[in-house]
């Protein structure tokens, strides 16, 4: 379960760029996955998942600012 949530926030963030606004679905779409994350494994998980995300597509960093409150996460 827990690499099923890091390959779908992967997924999520592949096509982002830095030229282009995050639709807000997708924005809630982060959000929620960085709330399962949470639940599964905590900060550490979400920490994780956002390290892959990034290694794959450097525009990924804006998760950081999704995830921002979500558990012990803070941006």
């Amino acid at each position: 379960m827990e690499q099923a949530l890091i390959n779908q926030l992967c997924d999520l963030t592949k096509r982002w760029n830095e030229h282009e606004d995050v639709p807000p679905s997708q924005q809630s779409e982060c959000k929620q996955i960085g709330r399962k994350l949470n639940e599964a494994g905590g900060f550490k998980l979400m920490q994780n998942a956002y390290y892959e995300a990034t290694a794959q597509n450097r525009a990924a960093s804006v998760v950081a600012a999704y995830f921002d409150g979500i558990g012990d996460w803070r941006w």
